[in-house]
């Protein structure tokens, strides 16, 4: 009974995948067909923009840095100070080692934003 439920699954979501499609096509013939009945240019409303991603490499490496900082501090302290080892073992210190990533983290965002905001 198991097998026919996945297949009957795997038949729908084909069927769904190619009358999207289908539909999509078509809905977009009618439109092309619209605009040269219309007299508009085809070409110009359909030709390819160029796509530019800007991506914040300085944000995702100061995020970066900052958890990194993070991480080192707290083994820093986890490895020198023999009162930190012992309080921080356990549960407690899996939370103040994930706490001091964040709060790096989110420091080294604000920097970011500071350093990459656009002067005026």
């Amino acid at each position: 009974m198991r097998n026919g439920f996945e297949m009957l699954v795997w038949l729908g979501f084909f069927a769904a995948v190619f009358f999207g499609w289908y539909f999509y096509l078509k809905a977009r013939n009618k439109e092309r067909m619209a605009l040269i009945e219309s007299g508009k240019d085809v070409s110009e409303i359909y030709s390819k923009q160029e796509i530019r991603i800007r991506i914040p490499w300085l944000k995702i490496g100061l995020l970066i840095t900052g958890i990194g900082l993070g991480m080192g501090l707290f083994m820093i302290l986890f490895s020198f100070i023999p009162a930190f080892h012992e309080s921080m073992k356990g549960e407690i210190g899996q939370f103040f080692l994930i706490a001091s990533m964040m709060f790096f983290g989110g420091i080294g965002l604000i920097v970011g934003y500071y350093l990459d905001k656009p002067k005026n």
